[in-house]
């Protein structure tokens, strides 16, 4: 697991992605699973809709957290496919996101 953390030190990543993907390793893993499933017969595909396979199908769940898989860790698990696995690359599109760029508005506290 350390050439993931490493990886995930990258500027391209969320600052807590590698805490995330300690806690979370088995998501992660059946995220990879799915996506090098797909890639042997697909040039591209929507890392979304293979988070909602995995939440649809599995009893996997965040540790910490009330959701399966967070929406705003699926893109950090699709740059960290596409860095494990150059040979797939361009499998995933990869934008920039506000979340990432530490753009994003803070959810306001409940009164």
């Amino acid at each position: 697991m350390d050439n993931y953390l490493d990886i995930t030190l990258g500027e391209e990543f969320t600052p807590d992605f590698g805490d995330w993907l300690t806690e979370n390793m088995p998501i992660y893993r059946e995220f990879e699973r799915q996506a090098r499933m797909i890639a042997s017969r697909r040039d591209r595909y929507s890392a979304r809709t293979i988070a909602e396979v995995i939440r649809h199908n599995s009893l996997l769940a965040e540790q910490g957290g009330p959701w399966k898989i967070n929406n705003n860790r699926i893109p950090d698990m699709a740059r960290l496919f596409s860095a494990l696995h150059p040979e797939h690359e361009g499998f995933f599109q990869l934008r920039d996101s506000c979340c990432r760029l530490g753009l994003a508005i803070p959810m306001r506290e409940a009164a």
